[in-house]
Order: C-alpha cells, then sequence, then structure tokens
C-alpha cells in the first residue's frame, strides 16, 4: 500500500486527521501557493505544516474536488474560480509555473 491510500484510509476509515496528495491536489496546491514542491511527498509534509491539522481531512477532499471541476491539468478554469484572489498561478507566479 502506498502512502497516498494509506492516509485515505486512515482518514476515511479510522476518522484520522490525514493529507492524501494525489495529482490533483498536488497540482492545485502548488497553483495556489499553498505548496510549493516538486513531488508528493514534498507537497504533503508542506500542506501538513500550511494547513490547520483539524482540517486535513476536509481539505483532501476539498482540494481534489477543485482540481476535478475547476482547476483542471490542461485547461483550468480560472475565469470561474472563486479563488483566483489568492492563487499564484492566476495572478503571474513568479517562480513561472504557469
Amino acid at each position: 500500500m502506498g502512502r497516498k491510500t494509506a492516509n485515505v484510509v486512515m482518514s476515511c476509515a479510522f476518522g484520522e486527521d490525514a493529507i492524501a496528495v494525489d495529482t490533483h491536489v498536488f497540482r492545485v496546491t502548488n497553483r495556489l501557493g499553498l505548496a510549493d514542491a516538486p513531488d508528493v511527498l514534498k507537497t504533503e509534509q508542506q500542506l501538513m505544516v500550511n494547513i490547520p491539522k483539524d482540517q486535513w481531512s476536509r481539505a483532501h477532499h476539498w482540494l481534489i474536488y477543485h482540481g476535478r471541476q475547476v482547476c483542471a491539468a490542461r485547461k483550468p478554469a480560472c475565469d470561474r474560480c472563486t479563488l483566483t484572489p489568492w492563487c499564484e498561478y492566476y495572478n503571474g507566479n513568479p517562480k513561472g509555473k504557469k
């Protein structure tokens, strides 16, 4: 079992606070600026610092939903995103990750 699956099981089956970083969470959090990491492990570690622990499990689900519905990989729907005021991707991320 991989780290992401273990975190999903801990969160969903046992009610423990955990952040599971999949491709949606990785993409969205790095675009928003909640993380600035080259891989999912470092993204998870940064999110554990940047998101309050009691919000980890909920944040995981919110970020997945946002990544599927709004912040798609190839064509993010920035025109209908409510997070653009805080989004580094939308606001011309100086790190050049666009």
